[in-house]
């Protein structure tokens, strides 16, 4: 499991092959919009986790949203508010059997927005299934993360899967949660699926 103050640092091919641009889009997009990844001794590029899920949140932007890229960069960078586009939540067979599961299962787009969760992430969470779509996940758990940067680790999931423990107060009080967060495509568009293990799993399984 890596630690959450792990760096890890990335090349510009690295780069270019994760998010789906060329490396010359990413050195314009550089020069116009104030990234400034860090240099080594040889002056190569080097980009930070966060630098990478904030070149993938432009291009899901751009693409998907029909932003301009300077409303884009703004979005990313915290300096514009965006309105979450919401997804429709997986119907029919998906849904079914997710919600018999005891694990939290919430699918997020590359912003950290809720597009899908099942019953357990609502009954967890104290919001109802139907209210959590669009939502900020983030928003959800700093509420009891005792200071956890949630919001980072969530950007840094989308770039390599992260796996994080957080102690929730929920329904049956305060408790250690092991959140598993997995990067995966749909149609196109980079998503993050997250997986959090109930207490009473993580004592059968341990």
């Amino acid at each position: 499991m890596a630690s959450a103050n792990e760096q890890v640092l990335f090349s510009i091919g690295e780069v270019a092959a994760i998010v789906g641009l060329s490396r010359h889009t990413i050195r314009a997009w550089e020069r116009r919009h104030r990234l400034q990844p860090r240099r080594t001794a040889s002056g190569q590029r080097r980009y930070t986790a966060e630098d990478v899920a904030l070149l993938m949140h432009v291009k899901h932007a751009v693409a998907q949203h029909r932003l301009s890229l300077k409303v884009a960069f703004g979005s990313a960078q915290g300096e514009l508010s965006v309105p979450a586009v919401q997804e429709a939540a997986a119907p029919g067979l998906w849904r079914s059997a997710v919600d018999l599961l005891p694990e939290m299962i919430l699918i997020l787009d590359v912003d950290g927005f809720i597009s899908a969760a099942n019953r357990a992430a609502s009954t967890t969470l104290g919001v109802p299934a139907e209210d959590l779509v669009g939502r900020h996940l983030a928003d959800l758990l700093e509420r009891s993360a005792n200071g956890t940067d949630v919001r980072l680790l969530l950007q840094r999931a989308c770039v390599r899967r992260t796996c994080f423990e957080l102690e929730l107060l929920a329904v049956s009080g305060r408790q250690a949660w092991e959140f598993d967060c997995r990067p995966f495509s749909s149609e196109g568009a980079p998503h993050l699926a997250v997986i959090a293990r109930p207490p009473e799993v993580l004592r059968t399984d341990g």
